[in-house]
């Protein structure tokens, strides 16, 4: 039915968009191509065969193109049109499960939930929606963020977040029952996710299932800062009006957000007129639009934390013996770091071992978090916010993780040549955005 010789930089990315059915993407193919390194892109055509054009210089486009126009005569030349539903399907996942593209997922994921609930906390407060924070609540039901707009009429809606990160078969089942609960105390219910979230639970269940609760669904992604609204959900009606009553009033005195008539909070766009028609949304989206692509190319934002941070150290969790520190070239007061880590223990030993997760230092303030077999100690030029405790705890976790074996080497030996700088400074700046 479709020639090989049919394929062309021309025709190539609208057919697979007419193919595709649906109009909306929740995953970009370009935003990951375009981002990527230019040997990832060759390495990705010698693994697939991808006849290459004999120049010296190949744009972008170009390579999403080539790399369209292959995969698409693959798809009708063999029997990947039993596995996959449409030729962009085969694409994306061609190129997601290739561990040269699969690092740039992350960009469409946030490491911690607290930067998820802010960015929906600006935009609801840029539509007039005061939002107020529910960790420390001490009724049930548990949420992430509770809703509250007085006009014309009470409206209150609860609201649940999981990263890509924080998804597995037992967080998305235990939210779906949290999810339930919280139907006494709102008129409404919202789940939020990230494209990795949608992919992870596949984006026709993740539909399904918010259908089934009831549930309103948004999809944020931070590598476009597009806040997607999948689809909509009826008003509760289970809700009672004394228990919602009781619930807003052990909510804080002070919102998280509270709408501003002076500026807008948020920088992510939100798109009315693509929103709330489930139909109309697929996992995957390309482009071969050149203002697009450029639009992608932005400037990236400033690291959200690098005026703040000074220092961090990782240490072993029983000796305090560092095994690796990462330090900003501004800070001039290394000797502070060290000296510290002394002050620290005996301290912690005086109160008889008591995790000390925050403390100020000589006019700096220090951060710690915790793991099983390691400890780290941040500096900072102010206090940490929920965020930026969040990605410390993540990022002791990771370095357990990825570093476990060497980790016990080190226990024994004391050799930190066993850990490669290069390789562990990246991901530390990656994980705090300094």
């Amino acid at each position: 039915m479709f020639a090989n010789e049919s394929f062309t930089f021309k025709n190539v990315i609208p057919h697979l968009k007419e193919k595709s059915e649906r109009k909306v993407g929740l995953i970009c193919l370009n935003y990951i191509l375009i981002s990527c390194k230019a040997e990832d892109l060759y390495d990705f055509a010698k693994k697939y065969g991808i006849g290459l054009p004999k120049k010296d210089f190949i744009t972008r486009l170009e390579f999403i193109k080539l790399i369209a126009i292959h995969l698409t005569k693959m798809f009708y030349s063999t029997d990947l049109q039993k596995r996959f539903k449409d030729p962009l399907e085969y694409l994306g996942y061609a190129i997601i499960n290739q561990s040269v593209f699969k690092k740039y997922l992350n960009n469409l994921d946030f490491i911690v939930k607290q930067d998820l609930i802010d960015v929906f906390a600006d935009f609801c407060a840029d539509v007039g929606i005061t939002v107020y924070n529910t960790l420390k609540n001490p009724l049930k039901p548990k949420m992430d963020m509770y809703l509250v707009r007085k006009k014309p009429m009470l409206r209150t809606e609860s609201v649940f977040t999981l990263t890509g990160y924080d998804i597995n078969a037992k967080s998305y089942l235990d939210t779906k029952s949290l999810i339930e609960e919280s139907r006494k105390v709102s008129n409404w219910n919202v789940f939020i996710t990230t494209p990795v979230g949608a992919l992870k639970i596949g984006v026709r269940k993740l539909i399904f299932d918010m259908n089934h609760l009831n549930c309103w669904l948004y999809i944020v992604d931070p590598s476009r800062k597009l806040i997607f609204g999948v689809s909509k959900a009826k008003k509760n009606d289970e809700y009672n009006t004394e228990l919602r009553d009781n619930f807003i009033r052990s909510l804080p005195r002070e919102p998280l957000r509270a709408p501003s008539q002076l500026i807008k909070l948020s920088d992510y766009h939100f798109d009315e007129s693509n929103s709330f028609t489930p139909e109309d949304f697929r996992l995957f989206e390309i482009y071969e639009d050149f203002e697009h692509n450029k639009l992608i190319l932005k400037e990236e934002d400033s690291p959200k934390y690098a005026e703040r941070f000074r220092d961090l150290i990782i240490m072993e969790i029983v000796s305090g013996t560092p095994i690796v520190s990462y330090t900003n070239e501004n800070f001039k007061e290394q000797a502070l770091a060290s000296g510290f880590l002394a002050a620290m223990d005996s301290y912690v030993s005086q109160i008889g071992g008591t995790k000390l997760e925050e403390i100020s230092y000589k006019g700096f303030y220090v951060q710690a978090a915790y793991g099983k077999s390691t400890k780290l100690a941040c500096f900072l030029s102010s206090p940490a916010d929920k965020s930026l405790k969040d990605r410390l705890k993540y990022l002791i976790e990771s370095f357990e993780e990825k570093y476990e074996e060497l980790i016990e080497k080190f226990r024994l030996t004391g050799d930190t040549g066993l850990f490669e700088q290069k390789e562990i400074i990246p991901l530390i700046k990656e994980i705090l955005n300094i």
